[in-house]
């Protein structure tokens, strides 16, 4: 029996949560979302979310029902939409593109470091925070590692929050299950 099967099988709920899913444009947040609803590879993109996306079916992973809020990454969500979504979660789990890396003249890592600081600044130092350096089977343009993204993301300025790094693949589900048990572990600890 696969670890996704044993996550994913239908068994009595004990506990609900909501998490947001947060990140720049394009890194995999709707991917992720996809990926965990079916617990099955994503072959199709799916398409950029436009504002926010409250699924209409919960997650139900271990026991635990999970009501998911995918929010558009463009800059004009980020400023309307983001504080709404993370006021009616009890997780962030911010999504980070590992192949957008810092290079001269490079806009896109300049506006992922700003939409990650951005969050940041909005989400309570209580909330617990996944971050997940994404597109970690895209190996043939070497994505920056979870270590990497602690000194290019300055996440040692976190120190006193409640967060975890880990390298992932939404689209395959590489590192999706340790990222899973340790948000419910995160929430389950807040929510008693």
């Amino acid at each position: 029996m696969s670890w996704l099967s044993k996550i994913f099988s239908k068994k009595e709920i004990e506990q609900k949560a909501n998490i947001v899913i947060l990140g720049a444009s394009g890194v995999g947040k709707t991917t992720l979302v996809r990926y965990l609803e079916t617990g099955q590879p994503v072959t199709q993109d799916p398409r950029t979310t436009l504002g926010i996306d409250i699924r209409q079916n919960p997650i139900t992973i271990s026991g635990w029902s999970l009501s998911a809020i995918d929010v558009g990454g463009q800059e004009l969500y980020r400023e309307s939409l983001w504080s709404l979504g993370i006021s009616q979660s009890d997780a962030v789990i911010y999504v980070i593109d590992g192949t957008v890396k810092p290079t001269v003249d490079n806009t896109s890592f300049e506006v992922s470091k700003f939409s990650f600081d951005y969050m940041l600044s909005i989400v309570e130092d209580s909330t617990p925070i996944l971050i997940l350096i994404n597109k970690q089977d895209l190996t043939e343009v070497e994505p920056i590692t979870a270590e990497q993204s602690i000194e290019l993301y300055g996440i040692l300025k976190m120190v006193g929050r409640s967060f975890n790094i880990l390298p992932s693949s939404a689209k395959f589900g590489f590192g999706v299950e340790t990222a899973v048990y340790w948000l419910i572990d995160k929430i389950h600890e807040a929510k008693t």
